[in-house]
């Protein structure tokens, strides 16, 4: 069982900021476990929620983590600070693609969690950064059940919905990937780099 901060968790539902779900984060965490993974990269810090659980919970050495939303970043930082984590984690003000165009860094995890319909547009850049063996775990691939034909794609998600639809179909048959899509939390994308 891992240990979260509920304060952080509530403040993220007070407030509607989009933070991870407990059996998602939980994953996360046993998935870094498993694998020994050290060096790990998160997209969409969101308030810090995410990356203060897997640091608490897990043997990784580092997180860098990447938010565009100016107040979510400064959340994310105090909460960070909150916590004694800054040797841990370092949260990038920018926005995702640009990060990963310039990143040079090679991880062995990435936690996908930022704009859905932008991981397709990641996926190139993702697959660059993984070391060989690395994982990415890509949060929200069933978006409520848009994603799945359980509820109908309300108007404004249209694109969004198209985009993970675009990301699971390349996480699928890429040869240099094998993937699943798990029914954890809000629909799991478990990739690895062979």
């Amino acid at each position: 069982m891992i240990n979260i901060d509920k304060e952080i968790q509530s403040y993220g539902q007070e407030t509607k900021v989009p933070i991870s779900l407990f059996d998602t984060i939980s994953f996360v965490c046993d998935t870094i476990n498993k694998n020994s993974c050290k060096e790990i990269l998160e997209i969409g810090t969101a308030i810090g929620f995410g990356s203060i659980t897997m640091a608490e919970n897990t043997n990784l050495a580092h997180i860098d983590t990447v938010e565009l939303d100016g107040n979510r970043y400064n959340l994310a930082l105090k909460n960070i600070k909150n916590h004694n984590l800054n040797d841990k984690i370092t949260v990038y003000h920018m926005n995702a693609i640009d990060y990963l165009k310039a990143n040079k860094k090679k991880y062995d995890f990435i936690y996908l969690d930022g704009p859905k319909g932008q991981y397709i547009n990641y996926l190139p850049y993702l697959k660059k950064a993984l070391k060989s063996g690395g994982i990415i775990v890509a949060d929200n691939l069933h978006f409520h059940g848009m994603v799945t034909g359980e509820i109908p794609v309300s108007k404004g998600c249209r694109a969004m919905i198209k985009g993970l639809k675009n990301y699971i179909l390349a996480i699928t048959t890429d040869n240099e990937l094998e993937s699943e899509i798990l029914n954890i939390g809000d629909g799991l994308g478990v990739t690895k780099l062979k």
